[in-house]
């Protein structure tokens, strides 16, 4: 997974959209959040695929009672959002195929 693209853009949406486990973790910089996210690409404790596009590709890591869902297109993060386990349970049913 090291050919994997963490962009500043991506660092930049997830700050503004998704604050809510950066501040859990405590990371402060652009750095700090870019190598968290390359550890759970590179060490994810599930990895499953999208059901519809095939270019798609979540990268999950337990946080707590939650999981850190990064999703990636194609090569590149796109995002990164928690999600509980009834959303988990919800997807890994309609939207994730395991890879």
């Amino acid at each position: 997974m090291h050919d994997l693209i963490v962009s500043k853009r991506f660092v930049s949406h997830v700050v503004k959209r998704h604050k809510d486990w950066i501040e859990m973790l405590g990371l402060e910089t652009g750095e700090e959040i870019t190598n968290f996210i390359m550890q759970v690409l590179k060490n994810p404790d599930k990895i499953y695929k999208d059901k519809i596009r095939d270019d798609v590709t979540y990268f999950l890591k337990r946080l707590d009672s939650y999981f850190l869902c990064v999703v990636v297109v194609g090569k590149i993060a796109v995002t990164a959002y928690l999600i509980n386990h009834e959303k988990y349970d919800k997807y890994r049913k309609n939207r994730w195929v395991e890879r």
